[in-house]
């Protein structure tokens, strides 16, 4: 079975950390790559519930081939908003019985 691919993103890999020239810690990360995903779910945020926290936590799920392999720390960008991969991809294909082709991707995206 194999499902259309009709939504583009960008796929930054994650490439590590070192440091600057003055010893402070800095990641770095590839430069973006076109791909093609099936869709995701609409967003899902949460806030703190302490007064005077303005930080906004917002998770969602995106549907891939499983060739785009993510993985921990990747940065993808999605209708110009950029989230973080967390973890590795979910894969449903190891099965008899079913093999979508897809994997489940979790994203995440922290503001404030």
């Amino acid at each position: 079975m194999s499902f259309p691919l009709r939504f583009p993103i960008e796929l930054e890999r994650y490439d590590g950390g070192g440091e600057d020239e003055l010893g402070n810690e800095v990641e770095y990360w590839g430069a973006p790559e076109e791909h093609m995903v099936f869709g995701w779910e609409p967003p899902v945020s949460a806030e703190p519930e302490l007064a005077g926290h303005d930080r906004v936590i917002v998770d969602m799920k995106l549907y891939a081939p499983r060739s785009l392999n993510p993985g921990p720390k990747d940065r993808l960008h999605l209708d110009g908003q950029r989230f973080e991969v967390i973890g590795y991809p979910q894969d449903p294909n190891n099965n008899p019985w079913w093999q979508p082709g897809l994997v489940t991707i979790l994203l995440r995206r922290v503001e404030g």
